[in-house]
């Protein structure tokens, strides 16, 4: 596929309040994604009321400029249904450009409620290949903002084969873990990023450990002064303006919504002048002038920037690594002095159109005036009926004179024409109230085509739980949840290692085992299949080109798959992502009616039936409930069909970084080491060097065991034990009931905000 023209790049900038929205326009955004008073990912930004993102629509739309909506957090049972059709409604109407979004549920709703409303898939979502841009893409979305940690290459592989809008971030903060996988906030803390409102545990210093759990053995191995393991730098890539263009990339985005109106403004006038750059002069005439990168960094930085993952896999020289120095003195006032200026440029300054204006006023007939922009739109209004002078006649003069106060307005007349008769009388308000007749015609006029009717679907009555497997229907399971003892659910296991599988087997109550992919083996599949227990493959999370061959690979292995189609195939497949979903109806593995069983992972979030009865018919048949939903939140979501995880260390993070890597240097070894924080709690955490992810564990299991009538009354169709880091005996032990001193219920009294 050829390059693409970067006159078709968008350059999109964050607004994080009605100050910043008018700032990015004003430095010369294409389009802007802004939050509303609800559902947005940035719930602490000072994002506008309905009515002033009315105006600030508006406000785009008079300047050639799009606005994009947040609606990328994950939604409960209760506002799917009632709350978010009416937030949206009156947004939607007066034409919102498009919406991000994260949740399943979300997506599915807005498809049918709001037909016509482009949908962006967020970076929430947690699409890092070709896959997951072909589900989203058949579902219906527009625009898929892919993960950050995709390289150029992987990018242009996947514009090669998709007919969908790709975004990318191209300057600002980076998150550690991959965008919509994160739960270290929430439940450390109890702010859920997945609700807005993460409070960037990851911008904490931390000491990393290697060797056995016994505190008495850990060797720290992190360098003096180098605690800030999980902060990396910010991003800029004005020097990959080119390569991100010919990447087929559609819209580079600006990270930034909590950040002032002078960073967004800033930021997005450098950005505006090198892609106007490249689109002028090509690559061969594009260079990054000695000081442009400084001033960027001015503006903010976390030590320095990197060029993200665009370039390379993961590295120390992406880490922020010490402590971050505030300016002082010369620097605290030449940084005050450049936003100074900016504020000056683009903040406080007032964006006009440049209209001209034609006025008539002759006697006999109504003053005609018209207004025409550079593009030849134009509107004409009629206004007063002029009569004879009795003293003294109007003239050009105090005509233009007046026709030109255009006053608070968005406009500004470039020229005006006059044609007027001798010898009348024009009073000065009839000339304020054409004037003013005509910017409001035009205006309606311009912004006409923008509004749409309401929705032609009103919110539908709520519907009952859906059953996703061989668990009771979906009228029977909304009648018998709630009740104890109404379900009986089955039992299985997820293991990391030998040991831990081996212990599994010896439980009668285990009746599925999930096999990590190390340990995915046909030796290990043949003693699963001979203790008479299902067997399934557990994906990682994250679903990136390599992986998915390493997958193949692997699994075919295990399973004696060969060419020629013979060996055996995995009862089902643990998902955790939307690329994999994808993935495993191209394998052929799952076919309706197959028996072959897809169960989505407790990160392929279903806080809501809508959710639930998206993945169904993307071939789930079964989900995992939610870590962040409480009790009383997931009877209303509905559990029938659903599996809940009632013991294990839950994953907080899943990061393309390594921690052994930026620390000592890679050494191409799994293991697990430990991060403690500046309270002393330590973090277990797995370097998989098979699929060269970290993955950062709570610091104690759940268990939700101890609340097994509880539980059961949810009416799940199975529960699951998730070992990770424990030994054979310490499996055993968990099995037979015995737990370690400290455990977290997480939020199943609770839940999130």
């Amino acid at each position: 596929m050829s390059a693409q023209d970067p006159g078709r790049v968008e350059l999109l900038a964050p607004g994080g309040s009605m100050e910043g929205i008018r700032a990015a326009v004003n430095a010369g955004a294409d389009a802007v994604y802004a939050g509303g008073r609800l559902f947005g990912a940035r719930a602490y930004a000072r994002n506008p009321e309905t009515e002033e993102l009315l105006e600030a629509i508006d406000y785009c739309h008079l300047h050639g400029v799009k606005l994009y909506l947040t609606v990328n957090t994950l939604l409960k049972e209760d506002e799917l249904s009632l709350r978010l059709p009416e937030y949206l409604a009156p947004i939607y109407e007066h034409g919102v450009d498009a919406v991000l979004v994260q949740d399943f549920g979300v997506f599915r709703f807005l498809r049918k409620a709001f037909p016509g409303l482009p949908l962006h898939a967020s970076t929430q979502m947690t699409v890092t290949g070709v896959d997951g841009v072909l589900l989203l893409q058949e579902m219906g979305a527009q625009r898929i903002v892919l993960s950050r940690e995709l390289s150029l290459d992987e990018i242009r592989r996947i514009h090669a084969r998709c007919g969908v809008e790709l975004e990318t971030f191209v300057h600002g903060a980076l998150c550690y873990c991959y965008s919509g996988k994160c739960l270290m906030s929430s439940m450390i803390g109890g702010r859920s990023g997945n609700r807005g409102r993460c409070a960037q545990p990851c911008r904490l210093p931390y000491d990393l450990y290697f060797a056995g759990k016994d505190a008495k053995k850990r060797r720290e191995m992190n360098r003096a002064g180098e605690q800030y393991l999980l902060s990396p730098k910010d991003i800029c890539t004005l020097r990959l303006i080119p390569d991100l263009v010919d990447a087929g990339i559609t819209s580079l985005k600006i990270e930034g919504r909590m950040k002032s109106a002078e960073y967004a403004a800033g930021v997005t006038a450098m950005y505006r002048r090198y892609l106007d750059l490249y689109q002028e002069k090509g690559r061969e005439g594009y260079r990054v002038a000695a000081g442009d990168e400084a001033l960027l960094s001015e503006l903010f930085s976390r030590g320095a920037f990197s060029e993200g993952y665009y370039r390379m896999r993961n590295g120390r020289q992406m880490m922020t690594l010490r402590e971050r120095q505030s300016p002082k003195g010369e620097a605290l006032r030449h940084l005050q002095d450049t936003s100074s200026g900016i504020r000056e440029k683009y903040v406080t300054a007032e964006k006009k159109i440049s209209l001209d204006a034609a006025i008539r006023v002759h006697a006999g007939e109504k003053a005609r005036m018209t207004v025409c922009d550079l593009t030849g739109r134009s509107c004409t209004v009629e206004g007063f009926l002029p009569g004879p002078a009795t003293s003294r006649p109007a003239d050009e003069e105090m005509v233009r004179r007046q026709i030109g106060k255009t006053g608070n307005t968005q406009f500004q007349f470039r020229s005006v024409s006059i044609d007027l008769e001798d010898g009348l009388f024009v009073q000065i308000r009839d000339l304020n109230e054409l004037r003013r007749s005509a910017l409001e015609g035009y205006r309606d006029k311009l912004l006409a085509p923008y509004r749409r009717r309401g929705s032609d679907m009103l919110p539908e009555a709520a519907e009952p739980s859906v059953a996703l497997s061989a668990a009771p229907s979906a009228d029977k399971a909304a009648d018998t949840v709630g009740t104890p003892g109404a379900v009986h659910p089955s039992v299985t296991a997820s293991v990391w290692t030998r040991e831990q599988l081996e212990a599994v087997l010896s439980s009668g109550e285990i009746g599925g085992v999930y096999l990590d992919l190390s340990v995915c083996t046909l030796e290990n599949v043949r003693l699963v299949r001979r203790s008479g227990k299902k067997v399934y493959v557990m994906l990682p999370q994250i679903w990136r080109e390599d992986t998915a061959r390493i997958a193949g690979h692997i699994i075919a292995q295990g399973f004696g798959i060969g060419s020629d189609g013979d060996g055996d195939s995995p009862d089902g497949i643990l998902a955790g992502s939307a690329d994999q979903l994808y993935a495993i109806k191209k394998a052929g593995f799952y076919h309706a009616g197959s028996g072959f069983e897809v169960i989505a992972d407790a990160s392929l979030y279903t806080w809501n039936r809508e959710a639930r009865r998206m993945l169904s018919t993307l071939g789930v048949t079964m989900d995992t409930l939610p870590f962040e939903l409480s009790e009383k939140e997931l009877r209303r979501r509905g559990c029938a069909g659903s599996e809940c995880v009632v013991y294990g260390y839950q994953t907080l993070m899943t990061s393309a970084q390594c921690l052994v890597k930026t620390t000592t240097g890679c050494r191409k070894e799994a293991g697990i080491q430990f991060l403690k924080d500046r309270k002393g709690i330590v973090f277990p955490v797995r370097n998989d060097c098979l699929v060269c992810t970290n993955t950062i564990l709570n610091s104690v299991p759940l268990d939700l065991v101890s609340l097994s009538d509880r539980v059961r009354a949810l009416g799940c169709a199975s529960i699951r034990y998730q070992f990770t880091i424990e030994d054979g005996n310490e499996t055993r032990r968990i099995l037979a009931g015995e737990f370690p001193a400290a455990v977290t219920r997480g939020h199943f009294r609770k839940g999130v905000e």
